[in-house]
């Protein structure tokens, strides 16, 4: 992969285009359950990090000519343009670089908070019993921890996670204090905590769209509502698990590298679904998965063929013959055809070419110096024709390089 103003932007489009879609996809087929969201919405985040290996499409070869006085004068001016555009390109990839290390060493500055934070908690003895209970029925082992610095239920870590615990929750009832443990606990057992993790990283890299945010919302969403779907079935009691999202619905400003309970702009969605007493039927639940995975994949298909990224142009240097350069020699020759339209108006006389003869002795780059028919056919015919020459090809100092050589093609009517 190369990092490009051009790949970036194609980039965008790609990743603008999958999350266009999948939102109103999602929308459109109701996928609402909570299992088939996650994959779909897991789906989503593995297909974008895909893209940048998918439909690219390879660079021109671009030549470099090393040349005499006059071909540096004429070139002096463009020379100038391409270097003023490669520092604003340098500029504006470092701004995206910055961004990407201030937002990392942000997430880093949230570790030593986090740090700090579980250093000056302290244990909660009286939900000790109940927690012990549930982590026998629901497999999943953490410590508990009560602090001020939080304002919802949350989970860190994984081989030894803890839950910290907002001091008020010891004042709760006892049935939403069991639904806020279950729920941390199911965390505990999915190693959430490393999805949240790799989310932070993720909209750290791509800080600059909107659609890494979006996605990272929807993937936590519908995790959020899979241990929902989880706790409720483990605590029985929907009612006290509604008291417990509705207990912590104002939290307080986000705390990086945390598994909270209830995450910002979720409640309303989490809250519908616990209440809502149809469940879609398992027919109807793959129907709608299966057609928002083939209308996104189209989707994402057409993005990337629309907009591929490009593989980096590779630049030839190209010589002219004398200081130590010899010229290439003709092994095949191939004569133009003549087309039939110049036939009858009885056009006559030279095409001069200039062609760059690679390392290879196969002909490059063609340019048409003198043109004698671009209306009817000639000059095709003789690029055409001029592309299958082959040549021993010129030298330097022993070794072949690519040299720029000149060919006249004659096209004579016989009489």
């Amino acid at each position: 992969m190369t990092l490009t103003v051009s790949n970036l932007a194609a980039y965008s489009i790609q990743l603008a285009v999958l999350v266009t879609v999948a939102l109103i996809t999602t929308r459109l087929v109701r996928l609402r359950t909570p299992r088939p969201s996650l994959r779909f919405w897991q789906s989503a985040v593995a297909a974008s990090l895909l893209l940048p290996f998918a439909g690219w499409q390879a660079g021109s070869t671009s030549p470099l000519l090393e040349s005499s006085t006059t071909f540096v004068s004429t070139s002096a001016p463009v020379a100038a343009l391409a270097t003023r555009g490669i520092d604003v390109t340098q500029w504006f990839l470092f701004a995206i670089a910055a961004g990407i290390v201030a937002r990392l060493l942000w997430l880093g500055l949230g570790f030593l908070r986090l740090r700090a934070i579980i250093a000056h908690a302290v244990p909660a003895p009286s939900l000790d019993a109940m927690a012990a209970e549930l982590s026998a029925s629901l497999a999943a082992r953490a410590s508990l921890a009560v602090t001020d610095e939080i304002g919802t239920p949350a989970t860190v870590g994984v081989r030894r996670a803890i839950v910290l615990l907002p001091r008020r929750v010891l004042d709760l009832p006892p049935a939403v204090q069991r639904a806020v443990l279950a729920h941390e606990l199911v965390h505990v057992r999915r190693r959430d905590w490393l999805h949240t993790i790799a989310e932070e990283c993720w909209c750290a890299v791509l800080w600059f769209h909107p659609a890494a945010r979006i996605v990272a919302l929807r993937l936590s969403l519908a995790r959020e509502t899979v241990v929902d779907e989880i706790t409720i079935r483990a605590t029985r009691d929907r009612r006290a698990y509604a008291e417990a999202l509705l207990a912590f619905s104002n939290p307080q400003p986000h705390v990086p590298a945390i598994t909270p309970l209830i995450g910002r702009h979720s409640l309303s969605q989490r809250i519908a679904l616990i209440a809502e007493e149809e469940v879609m039927s398992r027919y109807r639940t793959l129907v709608s998965a299966a057609l928002a995975f083939i209308l996104s994949g189209a989707a994402v298909t057409a993005a990337v063929t629309a907009f591929p990224l490009t593989a980096p142009t590779q630049t030839t240097k190209v010589y002219k013959p004398g200081d130590g350069v010899t010229l290439p020699t003709v092994a095949r020759e191939v004569k133009p055809a003549y087309t039939p339209e110049a036939m009858q108006r009885k056009i006559q006389g030279s095409v001069w070419l200039e062609a760059v003869v690679l390392e290879t002795g196969d002909v490059g780059e063609i340019e048409v110096t003198k043109s004698l028919d671009p209306e009817y056919g000639l000059d095709r015919e003789a690029i055409k024709a001029a592309k299958q020459w082959k040549f021993k090809p010129g030298t330097k100092d022993g070794k072949p390089v690519a040299v720029v050589v000149t060919i006249q093609l004659t096209f004579t009517l016989k009489k």
